[in-house]
């Protein structure tokens, strides 16, 4: 998937898309960073969506019978 994207691309959305959430959080009162922040809560669901896609992925690849 990454071979077709522009690198540079995904750096400027990537960079949005951390501008907007810092925004958001500032906005809502959340801090940065602590056990239950923003920082904190964006990590668990980054690694949870990525896992939960690699499972689906990977049983994707069983073949039924």
């Amino acid at each position: 998937m990454s071979d077709t994207m522009d690198p540079m691309a995904t750096e400027m959305d990537q960079q949005e898309l951390a501008q907007q959430l810092l925004a958001q959080a500032k906005e809502q009162g959340i801090d940065l960073v602590g056990p239950d922040e923003l920082l904190n809560r964006l990590t668990k669901n980054v690694l949870e969506t990525a896992l939960e896609a690699e499972m689906n992925e990977s049983t994707s690849d069983i073949p039924s019978s």
